[in-house]
């Protein structure tokens, strides 16, 4: 049985590591659940980790939104399903998620219980078509324990975003793409090759 994989396409490094948690504490495999901060470099992520499940942000102001970047997927994966997060919700929004075919849109901010109830209540829909999530679906009630409502604030930006002129190895470079990998923030930046931590690198 194949494992499940998920992509998670947000600015916000602390929602990508809560639902990174989130997933995981269903069962499923930490490593084939892969994040990304922008719809561009989830495109390119996505080439090659195919993912079952797309959570991403609206990304209203970006030239790939999140329902283009799923259409993106699908010319690939077209098994792909997707969810919508969006800082802006109205009957209109609501009627583009459900016409391009997001299982649930939720606003930001939200609270911890409301995701949960969304990407389960997706997780539910998905079960019959990936047998892989049924398992982990009915593994999981049997051992879940009650949780406390917790108050998930409006996700911060992260310190980085692709475009900024930053100063590494005392050099001027720029940032292509920031990208949250194993609770690290790492950046991708044009010239260099590789990942570079965040924390050896600082913004002009």
């Amino acid at each position: 049985m194949s494992a499940v994989s998920f992509l998670i396409s947000d600015p916000s490094p602390a929602l990508q590591t809560f639902t990174q948690q989130l997933l995981s504490g269903y069962g499923f495999d930490a490593a084939a659940i892969k994040t990304a901060s922008t719809p561009h470099a989830a495109a390119e992520i996505a080439a090659s980790h195919k993912p079952d499940f797309l959570i991403t942000d609206w990304f209203a102001k970006e030239a790939l939104t999140g329902i283009a970047l799923h259409k993106t997927l699908l010319k690939d994966n077209p098994n792909c399903q997707f969810a919508l997060l969006s800082q802006a919700s109205s009957p209109t929004h609501q009627q583009e998620a459900d016409e391009a075919g997001a299982l649930f849109l939720l606003a930001k901010p939200f609270t911890a219980d409301a995701m949960r109830s969304a990407v389960r209540t997706a997780l539910e829909q998905l079960a019959p078509l990936h047998p892989g999530i049924a398992s982990k679906l009915g593994a999981h009630q049997a051992s879940a324990k009650p949780a406390r409502p917790v108050y998930v604030a409006p996700p911060s930006l992260p310190q980085f975003k692709p475009g900024d002129r930053v100063v590494y190895a005392n050099r001027t470079e720029s940032v292509k793409h920031v990208i949250l990998r194993r609770g690290e923030l790492v950046l991708q930046l044009d010239g260099i090759p590789g990942m570079v931590e965040a924390t050896k690198v600082k913004r002009l």
